[in-house]
């Protein structure tokens, strides 16, 4: 029914005007966001069935908001450029049909499934912030939730100020805790502790518990729901804690953890995160243990995450350098980490993400150690303690200065 047809078909289909199919339409919009959370496979069939409806009898609000779960569908299939062109028809649909009832879930697809697949993080804020004004003033709540979850997701993984992300996630947990939306606000915990870790608001940083949670806790919760997204995102923030604070062998115990867990789709600032820190313990355990297992987990995370520096490389190319520099040294090809690590830096900041330019800034002092270069070590110690604070991870700039003299 889809394949063949031309944008324009599409936008000039006739409206629906059976008021049982609407009313079909609008409880499919409502049920969509619960069969996503339940990871039951329920989600994909709600979504083609709104599409077939919206096909057989025509235009309806909801329909915009089929184009972009088909959109996301497609993005699960790896049609990238397919994904984009039903979030655009969405998009066209919402501006057609001139009511905004259903902006706030359709900008949750776009901005957090399809358009960071093509443009940096920060495109998506401002949409995102405003799905969740919209859907607060029209009482979908839920949907409103969602855009400002990822809203938070998305600062974070930006590299904003940490103190600045901390404020803003305290201010929407309270938010979303009065408007009892329980499951999206815990899914931004690993995200939130993670913060004050790296500030110094924690006993032990590699570990998320304190203020905002308990991580066993939390995994019972989530496991026994078998949410196993959000199990997924806890294990894959404590192996990136436990790989940032130097605890490498940790960091690959949980990395295994989370790689047990079969996760069928991601968004792809996920898909990227994780293919990175988990990257960065492979080629980190290779570094230690001599072992081929580990270089060959890092390749294969190089492989993926070359799929997302290549369309977005505003988000990714930084990350793929890091890898390809970590890749290099371990192989013993000194000049081409060099040159990696220096286009890493470049990159990173380029694109103001000033976490991971630290993060490159203190792998490359440890390759100078290794080369025997004291001097330019300490050069990249010091930046990568600058770059730290600047982000506002005192912790971490703590232990640079500890543990590296510069």
């Amino acid at each position: 029914m889809i394949e063949g047809k031309l944008d324009d078909e599409f936008l000039t289909m006739k409206n629906m005007n059976d008021n049982h199919k609407i009313a079909a339409m609008r409880l499919m919009y409502i049920l969509a966001l619960s069969a996503f959370q339940s990871d039951s496979g329920v989600f994909p069939l709600i979504c083609l069935r709104m599409m077939q409806t919206s096909l057989k009898y025509g235009l309806c609000d909801e329909s915009a908001y089929s184009f972009a779960v088909l959109g996301v569908l497609c993005c699960n299939f790896g049609q990238i450029n397919e994904a984009l062109r039903f979030g655009q028809l969405s998009l066209r649909l919402l501006d057609i049909s001139k009511v905004n009832k259903c902006l706030p879930g359709i900008y949750a697809c776009l901005y957090t499934a399809i358009i960071p697949h093509f443009h940096h993080y920060r495109s998506s804020l401002q949409p995102l912030e405003l799905g969740y004004n919209v859907g607060m003033r029209n009482g979908d709540v839920s949907y409103a939730t969602v855009c400002i979850r990822q809203f938070c997701v998305h600062l974070f993984h930006c590299g904003e100020e940490l103190a600045t992300v901390e404020r803003i996630m305290r201010k929407y947990d309270k938010i979303m805790m009065e408007l009892k939306q329980e499951i999206y606000q815990k899914q931004n915990f690993p995200y939130w502790q993670a913060v004050l870790n790296l500030m110094g608001h924690s006993h032990d940083p590699e570990q998320l518990i304190g203020e905002v949670m308990n991580q066993q806790q939390l995994l019972e919760e989530t496991i026994g729901c078998k949410r196993s997204r959000s199990t997924a995102i806890i294990y894959h923030i404590q192996s990136w804690l436990a790989y940032i604070f130097g605890n490498h062998e940790s960091a690959s115990r949980i990395m295994e953890k989370r790689q047990a867990i079969i996760l069928t789709t991601n968004p792809p600032f996920l898909s990227c995160s994780l293919s990175f820190v988990e990257g960065l313990i492979s080629f980190a355990m290779a570094h230690k243990t001599g072992e081929t297992k580990w270089s060959v987990l890092g390749l294969k995370c190089i492989e993926e995450i070359e799929k997302y520096a290549t369309r977005a490389p505003s988000n990714c190319k930084h990350k793929l350098l890091v890898l390809q520099a970590e890749s290099a040294f371990v192989a013993g090809e000194y000049q081409i980490a060099q040159e990696k690590y220096d286009d890493a830096i470049d990159s990173a900041g380029k694109n103001s993400f000033i976490q991971d330019q630290a993060l490159a800034f203190e792998r490359q002092g440890i390759f100078h150690i290794n080369q025997g270069n004291t001097s330019m070590a300490s050069l990249c110690f010091a930046q990568a303690h600058s770059a730290y604070l600047a982000w506002g991870a005192k912790r971490k700039a703590d232990l640079i200065r500890v543990k590296f003299s510069f």
